[in-house]
């Protein structure tokens, strides 16, 4: 399928590793100009690099804090040097860690947050979203052409009632309403804004989850793996792949129908009936 992209722009945060680097490998596909950005330079240069190769065209990359709003304005800026006017934009932001000894987001009850935790939170997923959507919107709507997309959780419909994460469960749902009320701001100017819901993906942060989450459980990485997907009806995990071809189309002319939704990829694991 044609998806109509070839000669846009566009920038792909958390564009170093996982979903973020498997957007920015299918938009550079489909004949978009990509930059990418992420918080450590060594890394995102390297992702930058190696996905040249394997598309035959030039990614560029920035480093920057996209938690940061200062950050995001000045990313979108030397986005835009790089690539032009940007007509996509994808929010692929990771939420606060509570405890910096784990890798993924640390398990904890209601009980067991605290207001800095939430607010700590609400800047990570929330923030970040809110700072690109308003640094890029002006542009897309005076062109009439746009497409901004959110990474985010399944659990923003549906909170996981076997891994309490608390932090997660309270801020994801904002985040989407946040997007939700943006995509009928927008509506008719030619700007989408939709969310791709994530399940349990195969990417480097949850390998390095799931071997944290068997040393706190006593158990393997292949049993942590088990029961992650044993409720799964699809029966495995989500690729970056997958996430990223969703994303792509999205991002594509033939969707441009598509607003204001969220879909997740969670192997059918939701039971929500809309």
């Amino acid at each position: 399928m044609d998806l109509g992209l070839r000669g846009r722009a566009a920038l792909v945060s958390g564009g170093s590793k996982g979903i973020g680097r498997a957007t920015a490998r299918a938009l550079a596909a489909a004949g978009v100009r990509v930059a990418i950005v992420a918080r450590t330079p060594s890394g995102v240069e390297e992702a930058a690099s190696a996905l040249a190769d394997e598309v035959g065209a030039v990614v560029h990359w920035l480093a920057a804090d996209m938690t940061d709003d200062a950050q995001v304005r000045r990313a979108v800026s030397e986005a835009v040097d790089a690539v032009g006017p940007l007509d996509i934009a994808i929010s692929n932001v990771i939420g606060h860690v509570l405890d910096a000894s784990s890798p993924g987001p640390h398990p904890g009850h209601f009980v067991d947050t605290t207001p800095d935790d939430v607010r700590a939170e609400l800047r990570q997923l929330a923030g970040s979203s809110w700072s690109l959507a308003s640094a890029v919107l002006p542009g897309m709507i005076e062109r009439g052409w746009g497409r901004i997309i959110n990474v985010g959780s399944r659990v923003a419909r549906e909170p996981n009632p076997d891994i309490p994460h608390a932090l997660p469960n309270i801020v994801r749902p904002v985040v989407a309403g946040l997007h939700a009320a943006l995509a009928h701001r927008v509506a008719g100017t030619g700007v989408t804004v939709n969310s791709v819901l994530t399940g349990a993906i195969t990417t480097e942060r949850n390998r390095a989850y799931h071997t944290w989450l068997a040393g706190q459980w006593g158990t393997t990485y292949d049993d942590v793996v088990r029961r992650r997907t044993s409720s799964v009806p699809v029966r495995r995990m989500g690729s970056p792949h997958e996430m990223a071809t969703l994303i792509a189309f999205l991002c594509s002319v033939p969707a441009g129908a598509i607003n204001g939704q969220s879909i997740p990829i969670d192997g059918g694991l939701s039971r929500f009936l809309w």
